[in-house]
């Protein structure tokens, strides 16, 4: 009972955060500039990146949530400047393609081809709202012609520095660099991201 009750003032606290602006255009945010330094990986041949994410995250709400709650909610007056599908799918290009160009979805058949599913893009709250984390996850599989040369998950969180939705976007953009540089790792560490299908 306290943990819905705690769950329910939380929600009624975050949703008014446009209380007092009626009328008054959304805030909007995105993921700033792609400017912190990035592990020093080698360089790699094209890849094709395929991109793709759950419906939900074609919207520009930003999406929070308590717990593991199967109720997600969106903040009232503040938005993202883009669906963050666009957003990380930018920020993943940015980032990959400082060890190798990456080409759009349609590139040639001889080109390895990375598809990216992203499926989650939240702030969460733990269940009296003292704390939150942005949390992003992304499943990866590298196809090399019509073979699976690799697959891997990332799933990547970071502490919000404050509980609101600025807070909020300031860990979403951490999480996503994170993930960004966990997928340029694996790549680095696949012996087949640059290889050539037979022909």
């Amino acid at each position: 009972m306290k943990m819905r009750s705690a769950i329910l003032i939380l929600t009624l606290a975050l949703a008014g955060c446009g209380v007092g602006r009626v009328g008054a255009p959304p805030a909007v945010f995105d993921l700033g500039l792609d400017a912190r330094p990035v592990p020093q990986l080698p360089a790699r041949e094209p890849i094709a990146l395929v991109f793709s994410a759950v419906p939900a995250l074609s919207d520009t709400g930003i999406v929070w949530r308590v717990g593991d709650s199967a109720a997600p909610k969106s903040y009232a007056t503040y938005r993202w400047s883009s669906a963050p599908s666009d957003l990380v799918r930018q920020r993943l290009i940015e980032r990959l393609s400082r060890q190798g160009p990456v080409l759009a979805d349609r590139a040639s058949g001889q080109t390895p081809q990375l598809q990216v599913y992203l499926s989650q893009f939240e702030q969460v709250f733990t269940a009296d709202g003292s704390a939150s984390e942005g949390r992003v996850l992304l499943q990866a599989v590298l196809l090399n012609g019509r073979d699976v040369a690799g697959q891997v998950r990332i799933a990547t969180q970071a502490p919000a520095p404050t509980q609101d939705a600025a807070g909020g976007v300031a860990a979403l953009r951490q999480a996503t660099d994170d993930a960004a540089d966990q997928l340029a790792q694996w790549l680095a560490a696949n012996p087949k991201a640059a290889a050539r299908p037979a022909r």
